[in-house]
This record gives C-alpha cells, structure tokens and sequence, in this order.
C-alpha cells in the first residue's frame, strides 16, 4: 500500500475545448471592457465623493 501523494498532472484531452467567439466581441455598451472599467471606477469614485461630502455636511 502506496500512502505518498499521487504529483503527476493529468494527461491533457486531445482535443481542445470548443472556442467560444462571441466572448471575444466587443460589449454591446460603450464599445470596449476599458471604457466600461472607467465607468464602473468613476462611479464608484463619485458615490464617495457624494456620501463624503454628505457625512461632513451633516455630522
């Protein structure tokens, strides 16, 4: 009875997973993942801005 670890990695299948091209299209808003990621972060920096501005006004 073999107690050590089995290392080895697996054999690879062999044939390649199926692509899947419409992932690599450009999102149907805004043109490009960049110009979202901008959107997602300057939004995100405004919300704290406003909830900042909000805490000293009223504290």
């Amino acid at each position: 009875m073999n107690t050590a670890p089995n290392l080895t990695p697996p054999e690879p299948a062999d044939a390649a997973p199926a692509r899947r091209p419409e992932l690599d299209d450009a999102p149907p808003l805004l043109g490009s993942w960049r110009n979202i990621y901008i959107l997602v972060l300057g939004t995100f920096v405004l919300f704290v801005a406003v909830f900042w501005g909000l805490t000293e006004a009223y504290a």
